[in-house]
């Protein structure tokens, strides 16, 4: 255990250090409150977050080991966060909606993130979230009723 700390990393006696964030350690967190709330805030996400953090993730300041990048007002982990939320606003997963300060899970263009989605409820053992069952139902009745549109009617 190393004395410079106070407090052990991580529970347990032959564990010792947390190991650090990275973009694939902080992905599964925000998923998980997407698929139970269908959107998330930026402090849930911390808040889920903080206690599997390293002391290092978690201190203010200037932080990386290769000396990359300066951090002067947030920790490394608000950093994560940040940059894992823009890669899933970029790749059309998430919406954000600004007067509400939320990310929104979104099925996309033509429903090109279904497929995603349903890979993280069955793999996480979890349910659809509403909003997105609701969009695919709402969609099947437009498509339902332009069909029906579309039909001659026979006299």
């Amino acid at each position: 255990m190393d004395e410079t700390f106070p407090y052990c990393g991580a529970v347990g006696a032959l564990i010792d250090d947390t190991p650090l964030l990275t973009h694939a350690t902080v992905q599964p967190y925000i998923i998980a409150i997407l698929l139970h709330r269908g959107a998330v805030r930026f402090p849930e996400i911390l808040a889920a977050l903080t206690p599997q953090c390293a002391d290092v993730d978690l201190r203010v300041g200037v932080w990386d080991a290769g000396g990359n990048y300066e951090i002067e007002d947030r920790t490394r982990a608000e950093l994560l966060v940040e940059e894992v939320l823009g890669e899933m606003v970029c790749a059309g997963i998430l919406r954000y909606n600004e007067g509400k300060d939320l990310w929104v899970l979104s099925v996309g263009d033509n429903r090109q993130n279904l497929p995603k989605i349903i890979n993280w409820v069955s793999a996480t053992g979890a349910q659809m979230p509403h909003h997105i069952l609701l969009e695919m139902s709402q969609d099947e009745i437009i498509r339902t009723q332009k069909a029906n549109a579309a039909t001659p009617k026979l006299a």
